[in-house]
C-alpha cells in the first residue's frame, strides 16, 4: 500500500472521529448532561473499537477542559466575525480544530478540509498563532489565571484566598493532567492474591500505595482491567484513595450497625461491607430510586444479599439506631474537574448554595434524630475543593448542636484556615495527595 492511500485513509478515520465528536459535544451544549455521562451513552449505542472510542473521548473532553481558553482565543482570532454569529456546528469545529492544533500540535494540513470555509481556516491559522500570555498581560491577576489555565474566575478567586495564588496555580495545572486512578481488590473474595496476581499476568501494571497496602495506582492497562471477569464481576473496583479514606475514616468493624445515607451508586457501601467483614447490620439508602436500584442489583450479582436497601431522604428517614453514619453528601464535584472537566463550566453560585442548602438539610435531619443517642459517629464527606461544603457547613452544625470533632486521618493536610473546624478537619487535594478533592469531617454526638 503506497504512502498517499496510507494518509488518505488516516484522515478519511481522522474525519469520521471528528464527526463524532461534533455531535456529542452539541449534545453538551443543548443539554444539562455531565460530558462523560453524554460520552458514555454515547459510546454505548455506537460500535468503535477501543482506540477509535478512547480517541473520542479525548478530543471531546479535551475541548471542553480547555473551552474558556478557546473561546478566549477565537475571540482574539475572529476578524470581522463575532463568536456569536458563527452557527454553532461551526463554531464547534472551529473549537475542536484550535484544541487539536495548539494542544495537541496536529497540522493545521490535517484541519483545513475539516474546517471547510476559507474565513475559518483564516480563523484558526490567526488563532495558533497568538501569543496567549501577551493577549491576557492587561487583565486582572485571577482574569489572567482563569485564561492560562482554564478555570471559572469564582473558582480561582475562592480558591485563592484560601491557598495562595501559586498554589492554586499547582491545583489548576494539575486539573488539566490526566488523573491517576486506584484499585482495590474485594477483600471478601477467597482469594485477593490470586486475583491480583492474574490481573497482572493481563499486563496490568500495579504499584501498591504506601499508605494503603490493600489500594494499587493503575500505572498502565486500564482497558485490559475493564475488560477482565474479576473488573466486571465485583472481584476487583476501581475507587478513589480519597473515598478509601473517608471510609477507613469511619472505621467499619464487624458486628456494627452502620448507616449509609446517601449511598449510590454503592462503592463505599461495598468498602464498608468489606471492613465489617460481612458481620453486622449495614442499611443503605438513597433518594434516587433508580440509582439506589441499581446499585442493590451490582450488590447481588457480587452475591451480598445482607445489605439492607432503603429509599428514603436522608434529611426525613426512619433509620434511628445506627451506631455509625456515613454522609457522603451531593456536592459540586468541583474535586473531580482532574477527570470530569465539564463541572467547572457548570458551576455557578445559585447551584452551589442549591447544593449547600441540600447538605444542610441532610446534616441537620441526621444529627437533630441522633441528639438523644450519645457516642453515635458521623462521618461527613463531600468531592468538593469549595470551602461552602466543607468547613461551612461543619461549623454551622458546631454552633447548633451538642456534637465533637473526632480527630481526621493521619493524611492530606487540616482544612482551610480560619474556622472552627479547621484543626481536626481534613482536605485532600490531586497536586499535593494524588487523589481527588475531597473533604472529610468525624463527628460524634456528646453526651
Amino acid at each position: 500500500m503506497s504512502l498517499d492511500v496510507v494518509m488518505n485513509s488516516t484522515n478519511r478515520a481522522n474525519i469520521d472521529v471528528r464527526k463524532e465528536v461534533i455531535s456529542i459535544l452539541k449534545q453538551f451544549e443543548d443539554s444539562p448532561q455531565a460530558l462523560r455521562q453524554i460520552i458514555r451513552q454515547y459510546l454505548n449505542t455506537h460500535s468503535f473499537s477501543f482506540p477509535i472510542a478512547a480517541r473520542i473521548q479525548s478530543l471531546s473532553l479535551g475541548v471542553i477542559q480547555y473551552k474558556n481558553t478557546i473561546d478566549f482565543i477565537l475571540n482574539r482570532s475572529r476578524f470581522h466575525l463575532s463568536l456569536k454569529e458563527i452557527p454553532q456546528i461551526d463554531l464547534l469545529r472551529l473549537r475542536l480544530a484550535l484544541f487539536e492544533g495548539r494542544w495537541q500540535k496536529t497540522p493545521i494540513q490535517q484541519l483545513d478540509s475539516f474546517l471547510k470555509e476559507k474565513i475559518y481556516i483564516k480563523i484558526l491559522e490567526k488563532a495558533l498563532n497568538l501569543n496567549l500570555v501577551s493577549a491576557v498581560k492587561s487583565m486582572k491577576s485571577e482574569e489572567q489565571n482563569s485564561i492560562l489555565y482554564s478555570h471559572p474566575t469564582f473558582l480561582i478567586h475562592t480558591l485563592t484566598e484560601k491557598l495562595g495564588e501559586q498554589e492554586t496555580i499547582s491545583l489548576m495545572k494539575k486539573n488539566n493532567s490526566p488523573s491517576i486512578s486506584y484499585l482495590r481488590i474485594n477483600q471478601l473474595i477467597a482469594n485477593p492474591n490470586e486475583i491480583l496476581s492474574s490481573l497482572i499476568e493481563k499486563g496490568i501494571i500495579l504499584d501498591q500505595d504506601k499508605d494503603l497496602p490493600f489500594l494499587y495506582v493503575i500505572k498502565d492497562g486500564m482497558k485490559a482491567l475493564i475488560d477482565t471477569d474479576a473488573f466486571k464481576t465485583g472481584k476487583a473496583f476501581i475507587q478513589d484513595k480519597a473515598s478509601v479514606l473517608a471510609v477507613k475514616t469511619l472505621d467499619p468493624q464487624p458486628g456494627d450497625f452502620i448507616w449509609d445515607a446517601c449511598a449510590a451508586p454503592g462503592m463505599k457501601t461495598h468498602l464498608i461491607w468489606e471492613f465489617m467483614k460481612g458481620k453486622g447490620t449495614l442499611v443503605a439508602s438513597d433518594i434516587h430510586y433508580q440509582r439506589l436500584h441499581s446499585a442493590q442489583q451490582r450488590f447481588l450479582s457480587y452475591g451480598i444479599d445482607q445489605v439492607e436497601w432503603i429509599h428514603t431522604d436522608a434529611a426525613n428517614s426512619s433509620i434511628s439506631n445506627a451506631k455509625k453514619i456515613l454522609i457522603d453528601a451531593p456536592c459540586t464535584s468541583t474535586g473531580i474537574i482532574q477527570s470530569h472537566p465539564s463541572y467547572k463550566w457548570r458551576l455557578n453560585k445559585k447551584w452551589l448554595f442549591s447544593i449547600m442548602t441540600i447538605q444542610n438539610k441532610i446534616l441537620d435531619g441526621i444529627i437533630s434524630k441522633y441528639l438523644d443517642k450519645p457516642g453515635t459517629e458521623i462521618l461527613y464527606s463531600t468531592c468538593s475543593i469549595l470551602p461552602h461544603e466543607g468547613e461551612n457547613q461543619i461549623d454551622s452544625v458546631l454552633d447548633r448542636y451538642n456534637v465533637e470533632l473526632m480527630k481526621g486521618p493521619n493524611f492530606g493536610r487540616e482544612g482551610y484556615p480560619n474556622f472552627k473546624c479547621s484543626k481536626e478537619v481534613r482536605r485532600l487535594f490531586p497536586h499535593t495527595d494524588d487523589t481527588n478533592g475531597f473533604f472529610i469531617a468525624h463527628l460524634k454526638i456528646s453526651e
